[in-house]
C-alpha cells in the first residue's frame, strides 16, 4: 500500500483501478491501486505521459468512477453517490488547478475567484470578501480586477490556485499545473502551493516535470498504469525529503 507518514485522511482509494473497453479490448488505464492523501503534504505523482497519473487524479477528483474498488472522500463513498451529490462533493471538497488554467475571459481575476461560491449560493458582499483574502493569500490583490489577458501565465495560475481555495477544501488536485510557465513562475506556483499544503490541505499535483521534486513532501510513481512509492525499475528518479 501507498502510504503516508502524516495525519488527517482527506481521500482512499482502495484497491481502486480504471479499465475502458473498445470493442472487443479492455484497456487498463489503472491497475487496483491502494493510496492515501493526507493534510499536511504535497504528493507529487509522476510519470511519462499516458502512465495512469492523470487516471489517478480523476479518481481522487471524483471526476470518474473506478472500474473496481472503492474511492472515499472525506469520509464519503464515491460509487454510492449520485451525480448530485457527487457535484456538490466536488465543489465542497475539491479545488481544482489546471495547465490551462481555465478563467473566464470577459470576467476579473476577483469574479473569476468568485465564481465557485456564487454556485454554492452565497451572497455577493460574501463572495466579494471571500475571493479578496484567497487573492490576498497568493499574493494577487494588486491584480483582482484585471482581466486575465492582462496577467502573465504564471499570475493567471495563482488566480487560478486562489480560485480553487476559495471554498476552503480540505484537497487540492493540480494537474500539470506549471507545463505552461517559464521558470520563474514555476518556482512562484510551487511556492504558493506548498505554502497551502504547510498550512495544513491535502495537495496531489500531477507533472512530468523534474523540477518539481524538490517541493514534494512525497512522490508517487506511476508507469503503465501501476502506481508505488518508489521508482520504476532502471528509473533513475530521486525520491522526496
Amino acid at each position: 500500500m501507498i502510504q503516508a507518514q502524516t495525519k488527517s485522511v482527506i481521500a482512499e482509494l482502495h484497491g481502486a483501478g480504471k479499465e475502458y473497453k473498445t470493442g472487443d479490448q479492455t484497456i487498463t488505464a489503472l491497475y487496483p491501486t491502494d493510496f492515501q492523501l493526507r493534510g499536511k503534504e504535497l504528493t507529487l505523482i509522476i510519470g511519462p505521459s499516458g502512465s495512469g497519473k492523470t487516471t489517478l487524479l480523476s479518481l481522487l477528483g471524483c471526476v470518474i468512477y473506478p472500474t473496481q474498488g472503492e474511492v472515499i472522500i472525506n469520509g464519503k463513498q464515491v460509487t454510492q453517490l449520485n451525480q448530485r451529490q457527487l457535484s456538490d462533493l466536488r465543489l465542497r471538497n475539491i479545488g481544482f488547478v489546471f495547465q490551462g488554467f481555465n478563467l473566464i475571459q470577459p470576467l476579473t481575476a476577483e469574479e473569476n475567484v468568485m465564481l465557485p461560491l456564487k454556485l454554492q449560493g452565497l451572497a455577493v458582499a460574501e463572495a466579494r470578501n471571500r475571493a479578496q483574502d484567497a487573492i490576498e493569500k497568493v499574493g494577487m490583490s494588486d491584480r483582482r480586477k484585471q482581466l486575465p489577458k492582462m496577467l502573465s501565465g504564471g499570475q493567471q495560475q495563482r488566480i487560478a490556485i486562489a480560485r480553487a481555495l476559495v471554498t476552503n477544501p480540505p484537497m487540492m488536485l493540480c494537474d500539470e499545473p506549471t507545463a505552461a510557465l517559464d521558470p520563474r513562475s514555476v518556482g512562484i506556483v510551487m511556492d504558493e502551493l506548498k505554502k497551502l499544503a504547510d498550512q495544513g490541505m491535502a495537495l496531489a499535483v500531477v507533472t512530468h516535470d523534474q523540477r518539481l521534486r524538490s517541493f514534494a513532501d512525497r512522490i508517487i510513481y506511476v508507469d503503465d498504469g501501476r502506481a508505488s512509492s518508489t521508482p520504476p525499475a532502471g528509473d533513475t528518479y530521486e525520491t522526496a525529503h
